[in-house]
């Protein structure tokens, strides 16, 4: 079974992507499994999709912590969100970059493949300057890369599946699957990425405060109590928080920020081991 975990902007179609290589994967004969793992809905922000092929039956239905292959639809993401974690040794990362791209980070002993689909995307009519539409550009070279489905079935997706441009959408997967450039593994690493501190909360009583010191805090009456011995370190606190009050530490771990949290209880609902609680301010 090859385990993909695709990181986008939202409006660049890493879920598509998803989808369609699933629909892909099913037209050659595999079992597929695609779904997307959405934090605060907006256009630009980071979204994470995942994707299963297998030659059997796939039982597991959890979240992918440790790829095979990580693809990247905008390069920024890999300084941006730890994009790469996880990643089996020996693993592969695409990214949507130009060979040359100075700012091309790796994790060692990784595969690294890079697509310029920015500019297949733009030449293609596909998107706009801000935000090229690139997901079938990447599809073809992922294809090239791993060979986890055939050109052709996902040219045979694309037609089925895609209402708008389906023919320019074809055009950037064919161009995506000849124009892929591996490199060597010897990139330079991520930079680490530095443990947010939690500001020092103000004597007194949160009330008392004004907003703009706490921002939406003020009218708080509960917070997030975090049992980190149960905590599996999936990060759904820090995807779905609306407040930015969670930070996750050098270890991985979440941190409450509680001066930007108002309380809503989000991170504690959808906990998945029920690591959080919400208890009511002293």
């Amino acid at each position: 079974m090859l385990e993909i975990r695709f990181w986008g902007r939202g409006g660049q179609g890493a879920v598509v992507a998803a989808e369609l290589l699933a629909q892909a994967a099913f037209l050659d004969g595999k079992v597929p499994q695609s779904f997307p793992f959405f934090g605060v809905e907006r256009r630009g922000a980071p979204v994470t999709a995942f994707a299963r092929v297998s030659d059997g039956p796939i039982r597991v239905r959890t979240s992918i912590s440790t790829p095979d292959v990580v693809v990247v639809l905008e390069h920024g993401l890999l300084s941006a969100v730890p994009a790469t974690e996880g990643l089996r040794d020996g693993g592969t990362v695409l990214v949507n970059a130009r060979a040359d791209d100075p700012r091309l980070v790796a994790p060692p002993h990784a595969r690294v493949a890079t697509i310029d689909a920015d500019r297949i995307a733009l030449g293609l009519g596909l998107g706009t300057s801000a935000t090229p539409i690139v997901n079938t550009a990447i599809l073809g070279a992922l294809a090239s890369v791993t060979g986890v489905v055939s050109l052709d079935s996902l040219d045979r997706a694309i037609a089925q599946f895609v209402p708008a441009r389906p023919e320019q959408n074809c055009a950037a997967c064919r161009a995506g699957y000849s124009g892929v450039r591996l490199h060597s593994s010897e990139l330079p690493p991520p930079p680490p990425r530095p443990a947010p501190i939690a500001p020092p909360l103000p004597d007194g009583p949160m009330a008392t405060v004004p907003s703009d010191v706490l921002h939406t805090a003020s009218w708080r009456t509960r917070q997030p109590e975090i049992h980190l011995e149960h905590c599996t370190r999936c990060n759904f606190c820090w995807k779905f928080c609306p407040d930015t009050a969670i930070a996750i530490d050098a270890a991985g771990f979440p941190l409450l920020v509680a001066d930007h949290c108002k309380g809503c209880g989000i991170c504690a609902a959808v906990c998945p081991p029920k690591t959080i609680s919400m208890v009511a301010e002293a």
